[in-house]
């Protein structure tokens, strides 16, 4: 992505009257410019379904504050619909109870957004959504709701089945585990590998490249975390690719540097522009989609104070 393209697309949002501001305005910006787009971002359309989604929902169904904005911004960036987002919405809301599988992050917002994006068929997604979601559901002791939904909509949106997500992630369950360094981290490296569809071997392999190679990256280092080294391992990043990735920070300087807004946005740009490697040979958007979805909404919850009512239905 062209940062000369994203700014300009950042001073259009903050024109916005009583539009985002701080991170939540670079990411709604980022979110705008998809690396497919062949254009400018187009505000207007975004500004459009925004109104949507307000007149819909209100002032306390999420998406929320900010947030609503980054939808409105993932939507539009796309080519996709609000009402399309809310059918999606209302159905798993709708299917919630009867699926036993506990209650659905944001009121399924979270879920549908994922969906929408990718473009997946209605009914047949929906059900294999509640399946997937039931199958990798964990004990009450580390379930994330949010992380659930997440993961569970793009392996619908790719047509996985239960079995296979299950499966895929029992057997990176295991490399993760019989390493010492990745031992704690090895339900996350699980379901990153799962969806991204990736070798445990070699992710965690590269994790650890990572891990040491960061050190000489001074701004890397500071700004991110072990979470954050594993996730871009799934992604394909290796210690090469880390003077691109601190370059792209460097030129963001004027993103507030507000925990890892700045980072996770470098990385997003070099994410969207990267057509060669590991990631090259996932099939579906989906597994990016979610990835985009994953960061944007995760650091803008975090630096920002209205988007932490974003769980609210």
């Amino acid at each position: 992505m062209d940062l000369t393209r994203l700014e300009q697309a950042h001073d259009a949002v903050t024109a916005i009257k009583g539009g985002p501001r701080g991170a939540g305005a670079w990411f709604t910006a980022y979110a705008l410019t998809p690396a497919a787009s062949g254009g400018a971002a187009d505000t207007a359309a975004m500004q459009a379904v925004h109104q949507e989604l307000r007149s819909a929902l209100g002032g306390m169904r999420a998406p929320t504050g900010e947030l609503r904005w980054i939808y409105a911004a993932l939507l539009a960036g796309h080519g996709k619909t609000a009402s399309g987002f809310l059918r999606l919405r209302d159905a798993l809301k709708a299917g919630e109870k009867a699926a036993g599988a506990g209650r659905l992050y944001a009121g399924g917002a979270r879920a549908a957004l994922v969906l929408t994006l990718s473009g997946a068929d209605y009914a047949q997604t929906i059900r294999r959504f509640f399946a997937i979601r039931q199958a990798i559901r964990p004990p009450w002791w580390r379930a994330d709701p949010a992380i659930t939904d997440l993961f569970a909509a793009s392996h619908a949106a790719r047509d996985d089945s239960p079995e296979r997500v299950s499966r895929d992630r029992q057997a990176a369950l295991a490399v993760f585990e019989n390493a010492r360094a990745t031992r704690g981290l090895k339900h996350e490296g699980a379901r990153l590998c799962a969806l991204y569809q990736q070798a445990a071997g070699e992710v965690r392999d590269r994790y650890l490249a990572l891990r040491e190679a960061v050190r000489g990256h001074r701004k890397l280092r500071y700004s991110g975390n072990r979470h954050i080294w594993l996730e871009w391992a799934a992604q394909g990043v290796t210690p090469a690719d880390l003077p691109v990735i601190e370059a792209t920070m460097q030129g963001l300087a004027k993103v507030t540097q507000t925990g890892s807004a700045r980072l996770r946005l470098a990385q997003l740009i070099w994410l969207g522009g990267r057509t060669d490697g590991p990631l090259g040979a996932v099939a579906a958007m989906s597994a990016v989609i979610a990835a985009q979805t994953a960061a944007i909404i995760a650091v803008t919850t975090a630096t920002t104070a209205v988007a932490a009512s974003s769980a609210g239905r």
